[in-house]
This record gives structure tokens, C-alpha cells and sequence, in this order.
């Protein structure tokens, strides 16, 4: 079952990859918050979210293309989406990412975006080190400030 999320996530990424920002912006509600796990904060509101789409197409070669390797369709305003990029037709090192979309009930246009995107530094089995070394000071620093892990989102 395809979806309207799918639909307009299609556009959206077609977009892109044209670099045509102004049509991809079609599909962007004016309430939307992208986060970009690449970068400390989200992007609030639509000229945000334009601001973080035309930084990421300036000066990449137009040959460098997101490829969509799967999508989750059962939901009508949420999608999850695996992709990654390919230079001339040739899979980009490093490039993969998983994406997270919904659409707003009353817009149909993007309200909320979530990005994750492959690090090109591969901790393998020391990443489980780093998070028990770790773990009491965040306990600790939890406890303190009383954050729950809920806001941390």
C-alpha cells in the first residue's frame, strides 16, 4: 500500500536531486522541525528548513544523487525511508542513512523530519565501551538537573 507520505517524500528527495529547493519547499509545512542528527540543533520553520536543503546541494556535483533503498508504507502521514548517495551511478562511501517523516493531518506537506546519517567513523565494538564508560556520568547528570530522558529528544 503506497502512501501519501511516500508521495510526498518522493517529491521531495526528486526534488533535491534536481536541486529545484524552491519545488521540494512545496511540500514543507510552515510548523516543520528537521532534525539533521549532524547538526546540534533543528531546523524550525520552513525558511529554516530551505536555508539546511539549499546548504546541502551548494557546489555537490549534480551527478551525486540520493538513491531511496526502501520505504515503510503503512502509515498515510508517516514514513521511514532507507537511502544512500551515488556519485555518477556509483555508490558514494559512506553515504547511507535512514530518515524518519511525517506530514501534517491539515497541511499534507512535512511537519516533522528526523535524519541519521552514516558515520564515516566506524567505532565497531569499542562504540559498547565508550557507552558504559559513560553511562554513570549521565546517570549522575540526569539525577541532577532532573532531565528526563524524554526532553534529551
Amino acid at each position: 500500500m503506497d502512501s501519501k507520505a511516500k508521495e510526498v517524500i518522493e517529491l521531495i528527495y526528486g526534488a533535491i536531486n534536481r536541486r529545484d529547493i524552491d519545488s521540494a519547499m512545496e511540500w514543507i509545512d510552515e510548523q516543520c522541525i528537521y532534525q539533521d542528527l549532524n547538526f546540534p540543533q533543528p531546523f524550525i520553520g520552513k525558511e529554516q528548513v530551505k536555508e539546511l536543503f539549499a546548504e546541502a546541494v551548494r557546489g555537490i556535483p549534480d551527478d551525486l544523487q540520493f538513491v531511496i533503498d526502501d520505504f515503510t508504507t503503512e502509515d498515510s502521514l508517516a514514513v521511514g525511508v532507507l537511502w544512500h548517495l551515488e556519485l555518477n551511478g556509483i555508490t558514494f562511501p559512506n553515504s547511507r542513512g535512514v530518515s524518519f517523516y511525517r506530514l501534517s493531518e491539515k497541511t499534507n506537506k512535512l511537519v516533522f523530519g528526523r535524519d541519521l546519517v552514516e558515520s564515516p567513523i566506524k567505532l565497531g565494538k569499542a562504540a559498547f565501551f565508550i557507552i558504559r564508560l559513560v553511562m554513570p556520568l549521565i546517570r549522575l547528570r540526569l539525577q541532577n538537573q532532573e532531565i528526563s530522558p524524554k526532553e534529551l529528544n
